[in-house]
């Protein structure tokens, strides 16, 4: 029995580091929204109340999207006639995902 999986080390690391560059630009970016939120709460800004209840919000919204997503992707690849899904795709997926939200909030908030 033959397997697509690479046997070197170089052929199944490869496709892993713009993941991985990926995650460590959503880690920098979700950093710097949590220091400009904490800003607006040791300044005691008025937005930092709805600040607070939106973040709540835009975190179970986003997970509940991301694992709808994931655990759909097998079924729509079926009826859509495509190729099964990789863990991959589905972990490349969901990082984009968090990171247009994150990305969103940066632009939101702003300079502080």
């Amino acid at each position: 029995m033959t397997t697509n999986v690479p046997t070197s080390p170089a052929g199944w690391l490869a496709p892993m580091i713009p993941l991985w560059n990926q995650q460590m630009l959503l880690g920098s970016e979700a950093a710097m929204v949590i220091a400009r939120r904490m800003w607006l709460v040791a300044l005691a800004d008025p937005r930092a109340a709805a600040e607070s209840q939106r973040m709540v919000a835009e975190k179970v919204e986003t997970l509940a999207k991301v694992w709808w997503d994931m655990a759909l992707a097998p079924s729509r690849a079926l009826l859509g006639g495509k190729a099964m899904p990789t863990a991959h795709g589905e972990a490349r997926r969901a990082v984009q995902t968090y990171r247009r939200k994150v990305r969103a909030n940066l632009r939101r908030l702003g300079p502080v």
